[in-house]
Order: C-alpha cells, then structure tokens, then sequence
C-alpha cells in the first residue's frame, strides 16, 4: 500500500492526527503493532486537543485566567487549597454549586473563568455569560415565543457560569427567569455564580423574599460559599501605577 493511499484512507477516516504524524512515526518504528499504536495515540491526543478548545471556544470566556494565576497572597481569607481543587471539575461530576461574593475587583471573576477554562480542559461542557446578558438573552425568548428552547439549551452546559449578579438591579419579570433557570438546574447540573451582595442582600436582586430565599437554598444546599474582601486589585494596581516615579 503506497503512501497516496494510505492518506486517502486517513482523509476517509477523518483521522487528522494520523495523517500528520503517520509519516514521522514510521521512521522510528521496529515492531508494527508499536508503530501502530503510536499513530493511534498521536490521533487521539490531536483529537483531544481539538475538543478542549472547541470546549473553551463555545464556552465564550472573556478572556483566558488560570487558577495558578491567582494571587491568593491578596486573598488570604479565601482557602487557596479548597480553590485549587475546583479544577479537577469533581464539584460539577457531583452537581454542586459555588458562589463567590465579595467587593468589586477582589478577584471573584477571574476564578470564575478560571475554573471554566479547567472545566473545558476536563471534558465538561461550559456557558459563561453575565447575569445582565443572561436576563436579556432569557427575556428575549420569551417575548419571541421560544424561553423553553432556550432554557433547554442552556441545559446542555454541565456548568452554568454567572458573573456579575447583584450589579445591575432586574425588574420582577427578569428576576422570575433567573428563579427558572437556576431552578431548573438545581441536583441536574453545576452553577457558579460571582456577586457582589451577601445573600441577606439578596431582595435587592429578587423582589420577591420568598423567591430569593428559595434560590438561595438552592443554592446552599449543594453548594460551597467563598467570600472575598478587601479593595479592588485593579484600582490598587492603578494606584500603584500613577505612583510611580513621584518624589516624596
């Protein structure tokens, strides 16, 4: 078998990897079943590589943040160790829920999409998107006639990411869909949910204090709650920027 018929097996095949690294491998190999086996995993490792940033790509990250990345050094109230160990993905296998509340600017975002990004590189499929985005979007479907198609979709994602709840005040009409939508995830699949509001605050998200109360038990029952404190990151970092170079 020549080597213009065995890429065009690869190409039927739909086997990328092989067909990149087939050529490379046979130079090195001595025992066929070797070789073979070396050009399957060259296959499924490209194929692995491809689905995490497919992953990462329809997750609609902001931006990318790791975990490693953290400087829990401007945190020390916030258990670095229980953080870390978000990003094997074993809170979303369980259905479990996290919250991050704190100030603006203290790091609760970038350990939202931190643990995305680890979600994705694990296998889970992910949704970031803000409570703002996320209201509007639902509110949409619903005034066009499909909230329940949405909703479904929605539910597709193993882990639903939500930043940013509490900045923007909702009328009672959008806080009824975000009631929905966490509820219809509650022991079926993960949220995680950043904040700037305690949950005793939380009437000022959800008109209604029986429904606020009822997401939050939601929330709690198979949760894990971080708090963050302290003034904003970037406001320090910027203030430390404009300081330079000045004399005393």
């Amino acid at each position: 078998m020549n080597a213009a018929l065995i890429e065009e097996h690869l190409r039927a095949l739909k086997l990328p990897g092989a067909l990149i690294h087939y050529r490379r491998l046979v130079e090195k190999a001595r025992d066929p079943v070797a070789y073979l086996a070396e050009v399957l995993s060259a296959e499924i490792e490209g194929r692995h590589e491809r689905s995490i940033k497919r992953r990462i790509a329809e997750a609609r990250l902001p931006t990318l943040k790791t975990l490693e990345a953290f400087d829990f050094t401007l945190q020390p109230n916030v258990p670095k160790l229980k953080i870390l160990e978000l990003g094997d993905g074993a809170f979303i296998h369980d259905r479990r829920t996290l919250v991050f509340y704190g100030p603006p600017g203290t790091g609760k975002t970038h350990c939202l999409i931190a643990i995305g990004l680890a979600a994705c590189t694990n296998g889970y499929r992910t949704l970031f998107t803000t409570a703002a985005g996320l209201l509007t979007n639902l509110l949409d479907a619903k005034h066009e006639g499909t909230l329940a198609r949405k909703l479904r979709w929605i539910d597709r994602f193993s882990l639903l990411l939500i930043d940013e709840l509490g900045y923007v005040p909702f009328e009672r009409e959008a806080t009824d869909l975000l009631f929905q939508a966490i509820s219809q995830r509650y022991e079926r699949s993960s949220v995680a949910i950043t904040t700037n509001l305690a949950f005793e605050q939380w009437t000022q998200i959800f008109p209604d204090a029986m429904a606020a109360r009822a997401v939050i038990d939601r929330l709690i029952h198979h949760g894990s709650i971080f708090e963050f404190s302290g003034e904003s990151h970037r406001l320090r970092s910027r203030q430390g920027s404009s300081g330079k170079g000045r004399k005393p």
